[in-house]
């Protein structure tokens, strides 16, 4: 079961940010000091290798002086979610940094049960922990992540990324477990209804298409996302937009074969 990130087709999660560069609305005001230049090395973690782990390093600093700081908590769930998906270069690497995720979500659901993000993160780390670690987890985990999800959007029923992850759910499922592919996209275009530049809800839903071989719809989809002109989080966007050339171009390859079997 695979809910947040694959070599294949990644989901990624994003705040609304304009620039590309700056932390979330309202982060610096939020933030403790230390937490503004975190916020800026994560939204340039495509600049340089090591910019995620030196954010964790800052975060964690701000976390260990001040153990009820939320902000600082989520921040390093997010950034351990990201530094798997970005950087672990092992199975070993990518458990421990889905573990430590999962411990920052955790403290900031007991700190702040009714935050839907708080909520997100965790499971988000938690499905990846699952999938990493093999079938059998995931499928133990399926009523957590389930329960977590159902949590996120009686919080927050327009958390983007929360029916994004939802519309990833039904997309990976077997038919047996739930999974169902026309429940996945009226997910999907919920979230991109709430934030039309989330690259990861357009990501899946073009994947979405492809199941149902609706391939023109997918490439419209593909289309949208490589052209975004004001990505919700950047360095998420310019991973996603790698993927949709390669599925954009896979796409095109299958229509060639097509045309060449009918001539």
């Amino acid at each position: 079961m695979l809910i947040i990130l694959s070599a294949a087709l990644p989901f990624t999660y994003s705040y609304a940010d304009t620039t590309g560069t700056a932390p979330p609305p309202g982060a610096e005001t939020a933030a403790a000091p230390g937490l503004d230049e975190a916020w800026s090395l994560l939204s340039g973690y495509d600049k340089k290798p090591g910019n995620i782990l030196e954010s964790i390093k800052i975060a964690e600093g701000v976390s260990g002086a001040e153990p009820d700081n939320v902000e600082a908590i989520l921040f390093l769930s997010r950034a351990w979610l990201t530094y798997g998906y970005i950087e672990a270069g092992s199975k070993s690497e990518l458990v421990r940094a889905f573990e430590n995720g999962v411990k920052e979500g955790e403290k900031a659901v007991k700190l702040e049960p009714d935050n839907p993000d708080a909520h997100f993160f965790y499971v988000a780390n938690l499905a990846s922990l699952g999938d990493t670690k093999g079938l059998f987890n995931s499928l133990f985990m399926l009523p957590e992540v389930r329960r977590e999800l159902e949590t996120i959007l009686r919080l927050d029923p327009n958390h983007p990324e929360g029916l994004a992850m939802n519309g990833a759910l039904y997309y990976y499922l077997p038919g047996l477990l739930g999974g169902d592919l026309h429940i996945s996209e009226i997910y999907l275009k919920r979230s991109l209804g709430v934030d039309p530049h989330l690259s990861s809800a357009r990501l899946y839903l073009a994947a979405n298409y492809i199941k149902q071989k609706k391939f023109d719809m997918a490439m419209e989809q593909l289309t949208l996302l490589v052209e975004d002109k004001k990505p919700s989080f950047y360095p998420d966007w310019k991973e996603n937009r790698k993927y949709a050339i390669r599925m954009m171009r896979s796409i095109e390859g299958k229509a060639r074969m097509e045309k060449a079997g009918r001539d």
